[in-house]
């Protein structure tokens, strides 16, 4: 995917927001909802059983939001201080990211960011494979990684953080039948947080 391509996509479905991932469920509080990645909302995994639960988790949402073999762009975002950072990939242990976007805080946000600050997005496009994903998966659950997987096609966005997964879908009636799907991995807190 170029920059072009996925600035296009990005501000047609999502042109109230910047593609940072905890950003998006403040711009788009009725299409959002939230599961925990572990019961009784336990934040990080301590044996391997709780990470497979994790991990169990995450695939059967992304799997159930987007399907088998369904493309989906994989971004992460990387903060910088000099605007003159031309690298346009980024490799990784997850891979090779293209560099999509380069966001400048202190202009888009002057009240957070009173220095100079960049946030530069990187992007993968593949097909999505139940399990494929799971060191990227497991690196965020260790607060390791920001990540996210948007399908454009699904009209969804899956944003894992250390402790569960933020996801941003196409309407609040969609966003109700998932929640009711999920329930027994959502928050008991009345903001769903």
């Amino acid at each position: 995917m170029t920059e072009s391509e996925f600035i296009a996509q990005w501000n047609k479905d999502y042109p109230e927001s910047l593609p940072i991932n905890y950003e998006l469920k403040l711009v788009y509080p009725d299409r959002w909802f939230r599961i925990h990645s572990l019961p009784e909302s336990k934040r990080y995994a301590e044996t391997e059983d709780e990470y497979k639960i994790i991990l169990d988790r995450q695939n059967q949402l992304i799997n159930d939001l987007i399907g088998e073999e369904s493309e989906v762009a994989i971004t992460f975002g990387l903060y910088n201080c000099d605007s003159s950072n031309d690298n346009p990939k980024e490799l990784t242990e997850f891979g090779e990211f293209e560099k999509v976007l380069s966001i400048d805080l202190q202009k888009e946000r002057p009240e957070e960011y009173e220095f100079e600050m960049y946030f530069d997005i990187y992007v993968k496009s593949e097909n999505w494979k139940k399990g494929k994903r799971d060191a990227i998966l497991k690196a965020i659950a260790d607060d390791e990684l920001r990540a996210m997987f948007v399908s454009w096609t699904k009209k969804c966005v899956i944003a894992p953080y250390d402790g569960g997964v933020d996801v941003i879908v196409d309407s609040s009636e969609k966003r109700d039948r998932l929640k009711n799907k999920y329930r027994n991995w959502l928050s008991d807190r009345e903001d769903g947080m």
